[in-house]
């Protein structure tokens, strides 16, 4: 007996069919997606339930794959139970396709425990819900094996039976009804925006998929990007048909957005209601909130904002200025200082605190207002922090200049840059750096200027470096360093005054190496690590804050007496003082100057004396200055002699003496 070809692909799907998608990595995976079209031997799909990158509101990414590879989606089983020890198939959220295992228990309210097949599991239970378990059922010639049982088949054979009729019959009723059209059905696994009405949370839609419908109107939805309390599983809620839409589709924005244009932004985990107030330099805008926030976002966190109005999608271009809500008069006055007054800070507001305290320059904590003690200062309880046994949160005193706002949260999805300013979260804090490395894995290596330390994160521990600068945030710009260190600028620094190799560098050391290209740089000192010796004191280094042309670290030849070991870390923790000596933390460098001005909130003018310019730091972007002298460190110390009115500043570390006018002095007594 002869028997029939197998029947190809083409035979048993159509444009618009729901299909899986087999991939074969540790173990066998079927993808949920709609078929789009043959080209030969392959079929061009788009998959239900993968983006083009790890962004959630990228488009659903579509590709060819081999015709064989696919099949028709298995029809929902109903009223299907398994038992313990039973081979299934289940929904794995993370490779995010139905894949083989077993049941292990089953648990409450219909829901299984399922161990999944493959080693990258290490055999660990995953809940599930009743309707992401299946029977393992394999594709044959057009047939289920095992085959679907009876009640079902007749089911898919009466549905589509009717399709067909309806098809055949050509005409098309009109009924006009006054009444209230319907809502909108959304079937199980679609992806839609929810509308959240708590407070503080108002105009915000945040993606998720469509778990299944409940009665009144109401589906489960499972959030994309928001999570439960435990950061454990997506956050799922009952939500009512009126507050969900379906996903607009992406407007590819080139040009500029304009003032007032209604637009959504991307903050928080979701898309905010909101328009244009400014728009400001290098592509970024202004943007207020519905709830009546401002915040300054880039150009790829906005889109055109669209309506959703009786099922369908409307652009809704500008605000009318008639819509503008006109707030109270109650603008603060201009200082001619350009600084503004501090922040009202409430109790019970959270907030991040600056340390200064030695091993903690450049860290912040959140806390929380307590109260309000005398003027200018609160009570703080830290989030963070414990007592020393442990027995409860931390509780300070705490200057106003040393508090802010929380941060705004920057959903950063493309990788941070090499040398771009970032907030790692480490020992239960934020500490500012500079990305050193980036490696593969979203992994990066981030230098802390204030230790010479550089410690390995991964991308969820960063966040984008933000300066809380006259009341608002300003979001941190890549400082990129022009110098470009080249022999023969460095074989102009230092003494030659011994010959041979410097006795204290070897290889893998941290050092410091003087830079000099121009005015701009004159007298930085860069940090790096020695690679190599490349013959009489000449050494290969690699600097941990400079770049090449290429945007890669910058490998260079450095001359010896331009070197020197990294100096010990000093965290000073009382204030500096005028006319004290420091390095401040300028251009990815230490630079050498002098402390002019000092406030009480330990904001400092440090004048350099090689460019002539004053410029303001804050403590913990400063060091004491040490000269490193025959082989040693010395701190620089000062010597006051007052003499005929006169103050003679000696610098014991380099001997040299300045003298300053009466004027001078007056004004620092001042």
């Amino acid at each position: 007996m002869q028997h029939p070809p197998p029947k190809k692909p083409s035979q048993f799907v159509v444009k618009g069919n729901r299909i899986e998608v087999r991939r074969d990595n540790d173990a066998v995976t079927w993808h949920p997606a709609t078929f789009i079209r043959f080209s030969g031997d392959r079929a061009y799909v788009k998959f239900e339930t993968s983006t083009d990158s790890d962004d959630p509101t990228s488009p659903l990414r579509r590709e060819y794959v081999a015709a064989a590879e696919i099949r028709p989606a298995q029809p929902v089983e109903i009223h299907r139970y398994f038992k313990v020890g039973e081979s299934v198939e289940a929904f794995c959220g993370e490779r995010k396709g139905w894949r083989r295992g077993e049941i292990a228990e089953i648990l409450e309210n219909s829901r299984y425990s399922v161990v999944f097949e493959g080693a990258d599991r290490g055999g660990s239970a995953s809940a599930v819900e009743q309707w992401e378990v299946r029977t393992v059922r394999d594709w044959s010639d057009g047939l289920w094996n095992p085959p679907l049982l009876l009640q079902q088949v007749m089911q898919v054979k009466s549905k589509s039976s009717s399709e067909s009729q309806a098809k055949s019959n050509g005409l098309k009723l009109k009924i006009k009804c006054k009444k209230k059209p319907q809502q909108m059905r959304f079937s199980e696994g679609m992806l839609v925006e929810v509308k959240r009405y708590e407070k503080g949370f108002e105009g915000s839609w945040f993606i998720a998929v469509i778990v299944k419908p409940l009665e009144d109107e109401k589906y489960l939805v499972e959030y994309r990007t928001l999570r439960t309390g435990d950061q454990t599983e997506y956050l799922r809620e009952e939500v009512h048909a009126s507050c969900i839409r379906c996903t607009p589709p992406v407007i590819r924005r080139v040009k500029p957005f304009e003032s007032l244009e209604r637009v959504d932004a991307w903050s928080k985990s979701g898309w905010w209601e909101g328009y244009i107030v400014e728009v400001l330099n290098g592509g970024s805008y202004m943007v207020h909130l519905c709830t009546n926030e401002d915040l300054i976002l880039e150009h790829r966190k906005l889109r055109p904002h669209q309506e959703w109005i009786d099922g369908k999608l409307f652009s809704d271009l500008k605000v009318e200025k008639t819509e503008l809500i006109v707030k109270p008069n109650n603008k603060k006055l201009k200082i001619k200082n350009k600084r503004t007054a501090e922040p009202i800070f409430r109790e019970g507001m959270m907030v991040e605190v600056r340390s200064d305290e030695e091993g903690y320059h450049g860290s912040w904590f959140t806390a929380e207002i307590v109260c309000s003690l005398t003027s200018g200062e609160f009570l703080v309880e830290y989030q963070t922090l414990k007592t020393d046994d442990e027995s409860a949160l931390l509780r300070e005193e705490a200057l106003a200049s040393y508090i802010r706002p929380c941060a705004p949260e920057i959903m950063r999805i493309d990788c941070y840059m090499l040398l771009e300013e970032v907030d790692a979260w480490y020992n239960d804090g934020w500490w500012v750096g500079l990305v050193s490395k980036v490696l593969d894995d979203r992994r990066y290596g981030v230098y802390f200027w204030t230790t010479n330390e550089e410690i390995f994160f991964n991308h969820s521990d960063l966040r984008a470096h933000q300066d809380w600068i006259g009341g608002k945030w300003t979001a941190a710009m890549m400082k990129k360093t022009e110098l470009r260190v080249n022999n023969r600028q460095v074989i102009n620094f230092g003494e030659h005054n011994r010959m041979g190799v410097e006795p204290f560098i070897v290889n893998g050391m941290k050092v410091e190496i003087k830079g000099d290209d121009g005015d701009k740089n004159e007298g930085i000192w860069y940090p790096a690590i020695i690679l190599k010796s490349l013959g009489i004191r000449n050494y290969l280094v690699q600097y941990q804050t400079l770049i090449n042309e290429y945007g890669t670290q910058l490998h260079q030849e450095a001359f010896g007496p331009c070197i020197r070991p990294s100096p010990s870390v000093i965290q000073r923790r009382d204030s500096y003082k005028p006319f004290d000596r420091v390095d401040a933390w300028h251009n990815n460098g230490w630079r050498v100057g002098r402390v002019q001005k000092a406030s009480l909130s330990r904001n400092y003018s440090v004048y350099f004396n090689a460019t002539n310019e004053m410029m303001e730091f804050q403590h913990f972007e400063l060091r004491p200055h040490q000269d490193w002298i025959q082989g040693q460190w010395v701190l620089a110390i000062r010597v006051w002699l007052l003499v005929a009115l006169k103050v003679k500043i000696t610098d014991l570390s380099h001997g040299e003496s300045n003298n300053l006018t009466r004027g001078a002095f007056e004004t620092n007594r001042s």
